[in-house]
C-alpha cells in the first residue's frame, strides 16, 4: 500500500462486516444510553459523520432526536435507510457523503463519529474533517469521537491472526505499527469460494489522547471529558477505547 492509495474506496462493503463485525442490538442499546447521557437533550439536531448502517442515528432518532447520518457506503445507508422506515421514523436523514467534503454550516447541536471512523487519511486531512464537523457545529455544540485507544493497541498488539468467513474462508490479516507515524497497517489475504486470491489493506493512523487534544483545540473544540469507552469510565491506558466529548469554543 502505498502513501498515496486511498484505501477507503470500496473497502466498507463484504467482506467488511465480517472481518469488523459491528456490535448487535444489545451493545449497540448500552452505546445510544450513553450517547444521550451526553448529548443535548432531544429534540436536538445530531450528525452522525460516517454513519454506517444507522445503528446509532436509528436509535438516537427513536428517542426523539433529530439525526443526519452521512457515509460513502451505498449499502450501508440502504440499510440504515430500511432501518428507519420500518420504525416509521421521520425525523432523520440519510446523505451520502464524504466526511472530508461536508458542506454543513452551524447546523447542529452535536455530531458524533464513533466505531473508530476516523483517522482514515493523512494528519493534514483528519484535522480538516475535525475542521468540519467543528463548521457543523452551532455555538457550543458538542461533539463525540470514539476511537481505538493507541496506549492499548501499543500494549496488546497482535502482528498477525486469522478469521474465518461465512462462505467458509480463512482470512489472514497482517499487521504492522509504525510507532513514530503512529500508522496501524493491516493486510487481509484469502481465496474466495471460486479459488481466485483475494487481497484488501486499509490504514489507520491512531493518535494519542495528547495528539487528539491539540487536533481537537485546533478544529475550535474544547475537550470537556475522556472516557475509556461507552461505559463512561475514566479513561485509562488499559482502556480499549478512548471516547472523548468536545464543546464549541464559539
Amino acid at each position: 500500500m502505498s502513501t498515496t492509495d486511498d484505501w477507503t474506496v470500496g473497502f466498507f462493503d463484504e467482506p467488511y462486516t465480517e472481518l469488523f463485525p459491528f456490535p448487535g442490538d444489545a451493545q449497540s442499546d448500552v452505546e445510544v444510553d450513553a450517547l444521550v447521557r451526553l448529548l443535548p437533550s432531544p429534540p436536538a439536531h445530531v450528525l452522525d459523520v460516517a454513519c454506517g448502517p444507522g445503528r446509532h442515528a436509528v436509535r438516537l432518532a427513536g428517542r426523539g432526536y433529530a439525526v443526519t447520518g452521512v457515509d460513502t457506503s451505498v449499502q450501508f445507508l440502504g440499510v440504515a435507510r430500511a432501518a428507519a422506515a420500518a420504525l416509521g421514523l421521520t425525523s432523520i436523514d440519510f446523505v451520502e457523503a464524504d466526511m472530508r467534503a461536508l458542506e454543513f454550516e452551524r447546523r447542529f447541536d452535536a455530531a458524533i463519529n464513533l466505531f473508530t471512523a476516523w483517522g482514515y487519511f493523512d494528519d493534514e486531512t483528519n484535522q480538516r474533517v475535525l475542521d468540519s464537523v467543528a463548521a457543523a457545529l452551532r455555538p457550543r455544540g458538542r461533539f463525540v469521537l470514539d476511537v481505538m485507544n493507541r496506549d492499548w493497541l501499543a500494549s496488546a498488539y497482535v502482528a498477525k491472526d486469522w478469521v474465518q468467513l461465512r462462505d467458509g474462508a480463512f482470512v489472514v490479516s497482517e499487521r504492522v505499527f509504525d510507532p513514530v507515524a503512529g500508522t496501524n497497517v493491516v493486510n487481509h489475504r484469502w481465496h474466495a469460494a471460486d479459488g481466485e486470491p483475494r487481497e484488501r489493506a486499509h490504514r489507520l493512523r491512531v493518535y494519542t489522547a495528547t495528539e487528539l487534544d491539540r487536533m481537537l483545540r485546533a478544529a475550535g473544540l474544547e475537550p470537556v471529558a475522556w472516557y475509556g469507552g461507552f461505559d463512561l469510565a475514566p479513561l485509562e491506558f488499559r482502556s480499549r477505547r478512548l471516547l472523548v466529548v468536545s464543546e464549541g469554543m464559539a
